[in-house]
């Protein structure tokens, strides 16, 4: 399983892990993979055999804070399971994205989606900018950049890599559309844990949220687990107030990007920030990656 379903490929030459940048003086820390078939950035495995972790962060940094890890723009990082794999990698990082759909503390398996491609952080300052995601992994949090192929499944080299998949969207990933200015949101599956600190409670009509699950039913509502700004909240189901839609890749890269810029969203930002402080600490010594 690679990062994307369909096709990924490595489209320039610095695109490419290692001393690949400035005449092969420059580092970087790891591959730019382009999903051409799907937007989704999954958990891959490694060379075949599925793997699991714990994410630790997913978040965004300002760059005003003066760490390089705003060169990540959204990104996520899961630490793995001990004992998987025979090589020193124990942290896998997925950059640039248009929106993360984990949180911190949630659990992970190879093919579990994580985020939907994008060019946020330093990736926006390429000439041309273009959608990928910087695939790193390390030995340790603040450590340099390992071999990535093992969890690429493709050599160290430009092209394009897997098979082509029939429909150019990723069927699975689904959305919740609200429909009315009367859709609450919660913390919690419970028609009593309404979010009175997001908007009010209320989620925005005409907006799509990425759904990470269904959740079932309780109280005779059928909820299902959604991001709001990079948060993980929950809404019910409710004909007269909401749907669940697929979406194309572009549509779907889109939802996500719409929701970043309501103040709302800020807020939300701000909160991921203090809340992944663990991960600024043991990250910011280390070299961010390049576009």
């Amino acid at each position: 399983m690679a990062i994307f379903k369909g096709r990924v490929r490595v489209r320039y030459g610095y695109s490419r892990w290692g001393y690949t940048r400035n005449n092969g003086k420059g580092w970087h820390g790891g591959s730019d993979e382009e999903g051409l078939d799907s937007t989704t950035i999954r958990m891959p495995d490694y060379k075949g055999k599925s793997i699991s972790g714990r994410v630790v962060t997913a978040r965004k940094v300002d760059r005003s804070t003066g760490s390089k890890t705003w060169e990540w723009g959204w990104y996520v990082c899961v630490e793995l399971d001990a004992g998987q794999t025979p090589d020193a990698v124990n942290y896998l990082y997925f950059c640039h994205n248009a929106r993360n759909l984990v949180s911190v503390g949630q659990r992970v398996k190879s093919g579990d989606a994580l985020a939907v491609m994008g060019s946020t952080g330093n990736a926006a300052l390429a000439s041309p900018p273009f959608a990928h995601c910087h695939f790193e992994v390390r030995a340790t949090a603040a450590g340099a950049g390992l071999d990535p192929t093992a969890y690429t499944g493709h050599p160290n080299a430009v092209g394009t890599y897997g098979e082509a998949i029939d429909e150019t969207e990723d069927s699975d990933m689904k959305f919740l559309e609200v429909t009315s200015g009367k859709c609450e949101v919660f913390t919690a599956p419970d028609v009593n844990a309404v979010d009175k600190h997001y908007n009010g409670g209320k989620l925005t009509e005409g907006v799509c949220y990425p759904v990470q699950a269904e959740v079932g039913s309780s109280g005779g509502y059928s909820w299902v687990r959604i991001f709001v700004a990079g948060v993980q909240r929950y809404a019910a189901v409710l004909a007269d107030r909401c749907r669940l839609v697929t979406l194309s890749p572009g549509d779907a890269f889109a939802a996500c990007v719409a929701q970043g810029g309501d103040a709302a969203g800020q807020r939300a930002q701000r909160d991921g920030r203090q809340a992944g402080a663990y991960a600024q600490r043991t990250e910011a010594s280390g070299t961010a990656p390049g576009v």
